[in-house]
């Protein structure tokens, strides 16, 4: 069942009706009635609010006739096969950011092996993001939440799976390792760069309607060139 219209105004939508196309024909996702089951009757709720989150009604109508075939309360533990759109609706509206990531010493700034780096993500980019979609007296919620973060250090060494990982203060030594999330160096760049990868795993759900379910996990990477040297020891004498 694909989605190939819009909302008709009830709920933010962007203007239209709403269509689904079966097997190359195109049908109403909902109407007055509720939305498109996979059996083709339509599923609806109450105007008084007073079933309960799984109770559907459900109308069958003679397409030859429009007359009604069927009706009656029944219990529902998936939804309706055309809010499915809805769903996806809800989920293509998801801002979901790339990693602000961090580091001590910082990116920009000249590093040296065997010098701990820190790395951290920013805590605004790395919170639960929330987007709805409504239409036919339901609100679908879909959710992304952060789950971990592969720091790949671009020297050609192992990736690193972190949690956000910890900033660095100034109260911290220089020399130790972070506790959480972090790389040392033991080799430069030569007269280049190498390039640190992080890429952000998110956690993609759904609900409403008295239902909930989940979608594949979305990645969202960033990148930054970084310089490493060796240090040069100081002869005195």
């Amino acid at each position: 069942m694909v989605y190939t219209g819009g909302d008709n105004g009830n709920g933010g939508g962007n203007g239209g009706s709403m269509s689904c196309t079966i097997g190359g024909q195109t049908v109403e996702c909902r109407n007055e009635f509720g939305w498109l089951g996979s059996d083709g009757c339509y599923y609806g709720k109450d105007n008084g609010g007073f079933l309960p989150a799984n109770q559907w009604l459900k109308t069958c109508i003679d397409p030859a006739t429009d007359e009604t075939t069927e009706w009656g309360i029944v219990t529902l533990f998936q939804p309706p096969a055309a809010l499915s759109a809805l769903t996806q609706r809800a989920v293509d509206s998801l801002e979901i950011p790339t990693p602000a990531i961090a580091a001590n010493p910082k990116f920009t700034a000249t590093q040296f092996v065997h010098v701990p780096v820190w790395w951290w993500v920013d805590p605004g980019s790395w919170q639960t993001q929330t987007a709805s979609a409504s239409a036919g007296g339901l609100t679908i919620t879909a959710r992304a939440v952060p789950q971990q973060i592969r720091w790949d250090p671009g020297d050609g060494s192992a990736s690193r799976v972190c949690g956000p990982g910890i900033p660095w203060k100034p109260s911290a030594d220089m020399n130790a390792a972070s506790p959480d999330c972090g790389h040392t160096y033991t080799n430069s760049s030569g007269a280049g760069t190498f390039t640190v990868r992080a890429a952000a795993t998110w956690a993609i759900s759904w609900s409403g309607g008295g239902f909930s379910g989940t979608e594949p996990a979305v990645t969202t990477a960033t990148t930054a060139d970084v310089t490493v040297k060796e240090q040069r020891g100081v002869i005195s004498g």
